[in-house]
């Protein structure tokens, strides 16, 4: 079972964080924040929140994948200590690269 991390506004979510357990690590399936709430720090608590249960549940490091041209998200992860690790060539159905991600803990 994923976890979920959320962030509401009047009982409705503006961002969420699905994280999947692994073993030693754990991987950032999916996040997302509604237009109407970018630039506010959510994502970014979000991944703190996510880092939180990952080192309080003895993980090595926190992996995600993201589109090659997605840079407000690159730019997001580099910043909270994502280091890129490798590229999955054509990885989207629309053949878009995929940048492998990884946070060690």
């Amino acid at each position: 079972m994923n976890l979920v991390f959320t962030r509401k506004e009047n009982n409705d979510i503006v961002a969420n964080l699905e994280l999947m357990r692994g073993v030693d690590d754990a991987e950032i399936l999916n996040i997302e924040t509604s237009p109407s709430h970018r630039r506010q720090g959510l994502a970014q608590s979000l991944l703190a929140e996510a880092f939180d249960w990952a080192r309080q549940n003895q993980r090595q490091a926190v992996w995600l994948e993201v589109r090659a041209g997605n840079d407000a998200a690159i730019n997001l992860y580099r910043k909270t200590g994502f280091v890129q690790v490798s590229t999955r060539q054509r990885y989207y159905s629309n053949f878009d690269d995929a940048l492998v991600m990884k946070y060690t803990l």
